[in-house]
């Protein structure tokens, strides 16, 4: 058995998942210090790097903080719109309302229209004319339990989203899995030729047993296959073995152990027909 080890490969550096784990934690860094415009950029460069409708979430909570009820609204409808089920859907549709309220108390953040430059009369004590509107506008009250900016924050229990762990042993489960299933395979072929070998056991007994002559060849079939019928049982019971190993690593590993690894295992055939394996590690 031949095994071959590679050099480490360190990780990429540059890879997008890494670089918008980064920018999330500087923006949940900017956050907690109540600095929401620095939160707002870094969760932007993080969405940029890798879609995932977590950083919305953030976006939208810290639009909220920062007083931009217009887009906290949009990114919390865009958050619902990619997770329709999200387990805070009540407590989000709540803060999309009032913010609403917010926006329509502002007049929807569009440009109020330009001030009356006329010159008022000179006597504005005089009683207004008859058929004028007297009637006083009230503004509706603030919804329950508002409290105005800047001490408008999240209720208890709406954290912002946490940016979602990659799984680091997925791809060694699956290479646990993959390696496993051909090691049954092999098993199998190892179980053909155990038929092709019984099979040949036969037809020399049964010549030998009414005196009739036999083909050579028939019982060097069958030696041959009798041979290989052991080596498949082995190289099947080998994989399966490495199969579980790489299984059970990946329910284990964790990002910082993880590395670029390649495991191959391929049947050899030497000389004289004798069977091998070559196991290949690369990492």
């Amino acid at each position: 058995m031949l095994v071959c080890a590679g050099t480490a490969l360190a990780q990429d550096k540059s890879d997008p998942k890494v670089a918008a784990k980064e920018h999330y934690t500087r923006g949940t860094s900017f956050y907690d210090l109540g600095r929401y415009d620095d939160a707002i950029k870094e969760f932007e460069a993080a969405y940029q790097l890798k879609n995932d409708p977590a950083f919305l979430y953030n976006l939208a909570q810290s639009y909220r903080q920062a007083g931009n009820h217009e887009q906290a609204v949009h990114f919390y409808k865009t958050y619902l719109r990619y997770v329709p089920k999200a387990p805070n859907r009540a407590d989000i549709e709540e803060k999309i309302k009032t913010e609403e309220q917010l926006v329509a108390q502002k007049g929807g953040g569009t440009t109020p229209p330009p001030a009356n430059t006329t010159t008022p009369p000179a006597d504005t004590t005089s009683t207004p004319p008859p058929g004028a509107d007297t009637t006083v506008v009230v503004p509706p009250p603030p919804p329950p339990g508002y409290t105005p900016p800047p001490s408008y924050g999240p209720p208890p229990g709406s954290p912002m989203q946490p940016m979602p762990q990659a799984d680091p042993g997925r791809k060694f489960r699956i290479a646990g899995l993959a390696t496993a299933g051909g090691g049954g395979l092999l098993m199998l072929i190892g179980v053909l030729e155990y038929t092709v070998a019984k099979k040949a056991s036969q037809d020399v007994e049964k010549a030998a047993k009414n005196n009739e002559s036999f083909d050579p060849a028939v019982e060097d079939r069958g030696k041959s296959a009798e041979k290989m019928q052991w080596v498949f049982y082995g190289l099947g019971t080998l994989a399966v073995a490495a199969g579980a190993g790489l299984w059970f690593y990946g329910q284990h590993v964790t990002a910082a152990e993880t590395t670029t690894w390649r495991v191959s295992l391929a049947p050899t055939l030497g000389p004289n027909g004798l069977g091998g394996a070559t196991l290949r590690v690369n990492f």
